[in-house]
């Protein structure tokens, strides 16, 4: 009976230790969303952004921007829409983050590193604001639903804001990683887009999640179905030649998928891996024209 009583406390003592484990990973991960928090708002003031969050639809997103009708004017009707990837999903394979809000905030730093006058960058859902603020931020909003329909209505709703802030007329998609399959699927639902750029961008998730042998996005729109919908809008898909988690085959699925269109062209950028040298080089990467569609 000894025997089995001293058993059965170490079984309660590990899983006692356990539990605190799990509780201490938690806390230093919410911890962390503050210092993440602190420095977007400081990579934002240093790129002259303003800050606003805007309510669009389902989900109220982080925006920061430089336009305004003024700065509109001086660099024409165009306002330039940069789209976040999908942030610090998960904190292992089997564990989900309990805050996406991103540790490396590429999209930022490309809307940063972008000089033009007219700039508006905006969030996922949940990022950066809390998930506490808005009832709808659940954990599927940055797993399954990442790319759910309510997702793109709410982006999309948001950038009708940006345009009315801007005042401007039309705009240019930039999405990174999960970003640009928002920017894609965001563009197949409005007609006011001249132009769609993606880095590393997620445009076909179910390729990518087959090959890389992972659970499906059960919830979520595909932008690879909608390609050829957008075909006929000039656009070019950067892929990291370093890249080890969205591989080139993903772009080329995307362009099959678009036809015959001449509007898409697939650029392989040397020394770029998925989150590291693209806001150096992306000041001359966005300054170069779009091929014209032929």
């Amino acid at each position: 009976m000894r025997v089995v009583a001293q058993e059965s406390n170490m079984q309660n003592n590990l899983i006692s230790v356990v539990a605190v484990l799990f509780a201490i990973v938690a806390l230093a991960a919410c911890a962390g969303v503050e210092d993440r928090r602190d420095g977007a708002q400081q990579l934002a003031r240093g790129a002259g952004f303003s800050t606003q969050i805007l309510r669009g639809d389902a989900f109220e997103l982080q925006t920061f921007y430089r336009a305004g009708p003024s700065s509109a004017a001086a660099s024409g009707p165009a306002l330039r829409v940069y789209i976040e990837g999908d942030g610090f999903a998960w904190i292992s394979r089997y564990r989900i983050s309990p805050d996406p809000t991103p540790r490396n905030p590429v999209g930022l730093k490309l809307a940063a590193a972008d000089h033009t006058s007219a700039v508006f960058y905006i969030a996922r859902p949940c990022q950066f604001i809390g998930v506490g603020r808005n009832p709808n931020c659940t954990q599927k909003y940055w797993t399954s639903h990442r790319f759910a329909p309510e997702v793109i209505a709410s982006t999309s709703a948001v950038i009708d804001q940006a345009k009315k802030i801007a005042g401007a007329t039309v705009i240019e998609l930039v999405g990174f990683s999960g970003g640009g399959a928002v920017a894609v699927l965001v563009a197949a639902r409005r007609s006011d887009v001249a132009s769609i750029r993606t880095v590393a961008g997620n445009l076909d998730h179910v390729t990518l999640h087959r090959r890389k042998e992972v659970p499906p996005l059960t919830g979520s729109l595909n932008a690879v179905d909608v390609a050829a919908q957008v075909a006929a809008i000039p656009q070019i898909h950067y892929v990291g030649a370093e890249d080890e988690i969205i591989g080139a085959y993903v772009a080329k699925s995307y362009r099959h998928r678009a036809g015959t269109s001449n509007c898409i062209a697939i650029q392989t950028i040397s020394g770029a891996s998925h989150t590291g040298g693209w806001d150096e080089i992306w000041p001359s990467l966005v300054a170069s024209p779009l091929s014209g569609c032929k």
